[in-house]
């Protein structure tokens, strides 16, 4: 089976989207916790709409899994480093992490669907 790299995009893209997203709607000045559930919110709220938009094409499987995990991780580090980073180098942390994300994903199903 050979590692579909759609896979990777998506994770990467949508890391990249909810990275973005939190950086341009939490405000530099609130405090590092708050961002931090306020952007794990936003991230959730952004994976239903792309699992709405991205199920139909490439498999709810292949794409609620890991949407959910990088939505999560990527909304709380991104409302976390608001304040410190710009929202460039967030999209960058973001994209970074929905492909280690993806890939991690990929090689654990390979792991765990091995035959004997």
């Amino acid at each position: 089976m050979n590692f579909k790299i759609i896979d990777a995009l998506i994770g990467a893209g949508s890391g990249t989207i909810i990275a973005f997203a939190v950086s341009q709607i939490i405000p530099a000045h609130w405090n590092m916790f708050l961002a931090m559930a306020v952007g794990g919110g936003i991230g959730m709220g952004l994976k239903f709409i792309l699992l709405i938009l991205l199920a139909p094409f490439f498999g709810a499987f292949e794409v609620m899994i890991p949407l959910s995990i990088i939505a999560m991780t990527v909304g709380m580090l991104s409302g976390m480093m608001t304040g410190y980073v710009l929202a460039g180098m967030l999209s960058v942390m973001g994209a970074a992490t929905g492909l280690g994300i993806s890939v991690a994903i990929y090689f654990s199903n390979k792991n765990l669907t091995r035959q004997p």
